[in-house]
């Protein structure tokens, strides 16, 4: 996490220096740069501030650096750090998968299961012929047909 935290703060440091070419391209309609400017500001005080606890407790780090208005700035930085600066490769798949939206499976094909859930999740059943064998489809429509004949059938691409 020193990694990070001097991120953090290269990143602010950045903000503070760049006012000019910043206001000229800014295009967040939620916050304006002197909101940016001002959390990048309460986030450096903080580091500052606690930079041993930060480092020594996940929990003074996760309520210190993501609790309230600071979290915007604080996840913004995050996702930042995991696409362009971390040193280990699980740490950035680790913030890949929380931060990067989910991308479609290049396939083109699917199959789909149908699930009875009838009495709730813990009592779903994958449906199956007559014969006990598990029912595939190829197709949505089809899985659609089979779950409609189900008491709450659920339709899962697999």
């Amino acid at each position: 996490m020193p990694d990070f935290l001097e991120y953090v703060d290269t990143i602010a440091k950045k903000i503070a220096s760049s006012e000019q070419e910043m206001i000229a391209n800014w295009n967040n309609p939620f916050l304006s740069y002197h909101q940016w400017l001002n959390l990048s500001y309460q986030v450096t005080g903080i580091i500052k501030r606690y930079t041993k606890g930060l480092i020594k407790s996940a929990n003074v780090f996760s309520e210190q650096l993501f609790g309230g208005y600071l979290a915007i700035f604080s996840n913004h930085c995050l996702e930042q750090y995991g696409l362009n600066k971390a040193k280990s490769p699980r740490l950035a798949l680790a913030i890949k998968l929380f931060y990067l939206p989910a991308q479609p499976i290049e396939q083109q094909s699917y199959q789909y299961l149908v699930l009875e859930i009838h009495g709730g999740p813990e009592y779903a059943a994958i449906c199956t012929d007559e014969g006990g064998n598990t029912l595939v489809f190829n197709s949505r429509e089809d899985a659609d047909k089979e779950a409609a004949d189900c008491q709450d059938g659920l339709v899962v691409e697999i």
